[in-house]
C-alpha cells in the first residue's frame, strides 16, 4: 500500500470524475417495466460553504438527523420535522478536516470517521462530547463507512488497505476508560478473499450495511462489485449479478437495500433476503437533482439523499457549488 497523504483521498476521488452527469429522469425495474418518475424535492438546507456534505444517519430515539460534511470535517444536525439544519460538530473537532461516514448507534453514540485522519471518533450525540476515539493499525488508509450489527458491534470499511474493521460493546467501554486513541481490531482481512484490492488508483471499499440474519454487504466504489460477508465465519461472496459502479452510502431496511451510486447521479433498491444469501436489483432511478448523491437513509416511506455536489469545487471537478442541502425522494 502506498503512503496516503492528506490530500490523496481527495486527489483519488478526482480520478473517479467524469464529464457530465445524468440527467435521465425514470425508474425502471429489472424486468425492464418502467413506473412513474420519483418526485425529488428539498427536505432541508445546510449552512456554510465548502461543505460537500458526505454521509447522513438518523437517531432512531429522536428522529434527528446528523450530516458529515467532507469539506471541512464538521457535522451538522437536523432536528426531527426540521427544514434547516445547524452546526453540531464545528470544522477541526478532534483535528479532523474531512468528515465520510457518520452514524448514530442508538444508544445515544455518534460515530463520526475521519477518511484519511486514519480514525473513527465516538460523541455523545446530545452534547457532543467526546465518548472514544480509534485510529486504523496502519500508517495510511482511510476510514470510510460503518454499521451495526444487532449486539452493537459497530463493522468499518477502510478504502485503501483491505480490511474490515471491528469495535465490540466491550471494545467501546475499555477504550473509554481508558480515555486515549485505541488502536482499531482487524476484524477480516480480506487479503485473499474475492474483496481483496487489485487495483490502488481508485477509491475500494465504501458504504457498508447489516443484514438481518447475519450478513454484511459492503460495495467496492470503483469495480462495483458487492460483497457479502459473513458476520459469524467472516466468510467473504461475490454477490452475483449485481453492479455498482460509482457506489457510495448503502441504507438497508425490512428486506430492501437502497445504494447511491455517486457520479451518475443514481440510486438502485435491491432485494435482500435474509443473511443476504440472495440479493437481485428490482429498481434504478437517475436524475441530476440528486446532485452527485453520496449517502442515502431510508426515513419513514421515502428516502434523505445528501446532495454532495462534489463535481462544483469538489473532488469530482471545479465550479462553484450552489446552497448545500439535503433532498427527499417519494416513491422509491
Amino acid at each position: 500500500m502506498s503512503v496516503t497523504s492528506p490530500n490523496r483521498f481527495r486527489i483519488r476521488l478526482s480520478r473517479l470524475a467524469v464529464g457530465g452527469t445524468a440527467a435521465l429522469c425514470a425508474t425502471v425495474l429489472a424486468a425492464g417495466t418502467a413506473l412513474a418518475a420519483p418526485v425529488v424535492r428539498t427536505a432541508a438546507s445546510l449552512p456554510g460553504f465548502g461543505l460537500y456534505p458526505e454521509s447522513l444517519t438518523q437517531d432512531p430515539s429522536t428522529g434527528d438527523v446528523f450530516v458529515s460534511a467532507y469539506g471541512d470535517g464538521s457535522v451538522l444536525r437536523l432536528p426531527a420535522g426540521g427544514t434547516q439544519a445547524s452546526v453540531f460538530l464545528p470544522s477541526g473537532t478532534d483535528g479532523r478536516a474531512h468528515a465520510a461516514g457518520v452514524k448514530a448507534d442508538g444508544s445515544g453514540r455518534l460515530w463520526v470517521s475521519g477518511g484519511t485522519d486514519r480514525s473513527v471518533t465516538v460523541y455523545d450525540d446530545t452534547t457532543g462530547i467526546r465518548v472514544a476515539r480509534f485510529h486504523i493499525p496502519f500508517a495510511s488508509g482511510g476510514v470510510n463507512d460503518l454499521a451495526f450489527g444487532p449486539d452493537g458491534t459497530a463493522y468499518l470499511t477502510d478504502s485503501f488497505n483491505p480490511a474490515v474493521y471491528r469495535v465490540t460493546p466491550q471494545q467501546l467501554t475499555q477504550a473509554r476508560t481508558q480515555g486515549t486513541d485505541t488502536a482499531l481490531d482487524t476484524w477480516r482481512d480480506l487479503t485473499g478473499t474475492p474483496a481483496d484490492y487489485t487495483q490502488h488508483s481508485g477509491l475500494n471499499l465504501n458504504g457498508i450495511a447489516y443484514v438481518d440474519g447475519g450478513a454484511l454487504l459492503t460495495a467496492n466504489t470503483t469495480t462495483g462489485a458487492l460483497y457479502r460477508i459473513a458476520t459469524d465465519t467472516g466468510a467473504v461472496t461475490t454477490v452475483p449479478g449485481v453492479s455498482l459502479p460509482n457506489a457510495d452510502g448503502l441504507s438497508y431496511r425490512d428486506g430492501k437495500l437502497w445504494v447511491a451510486l455517486n457520479r451518475t447521479n443514481t440510486l438502485v433498491r435491491l432485494a435482500v433476503s435474509p443473511a443476504a444469501q440472495s440479493v437481485t436489483q428490482e429498481a434504478v432511478f437517475s436524475s441530476s437533482e440528486l446532485q452527485i448523491p453520496t449517502s442515502v437513509l431510508r426515513s419513514g416511506h421515502g428516502l434523505l439523499v445528501t446532495r454532495s455536489q462534489y463535481d462544483k469545487g469538489g473532488p469530482f471537478g471545479a465550479g462553484t457549488p450552489v446552497p448545500f442541502t439535503i433532498a427527499e425522494v417519494d416513491d422509491f
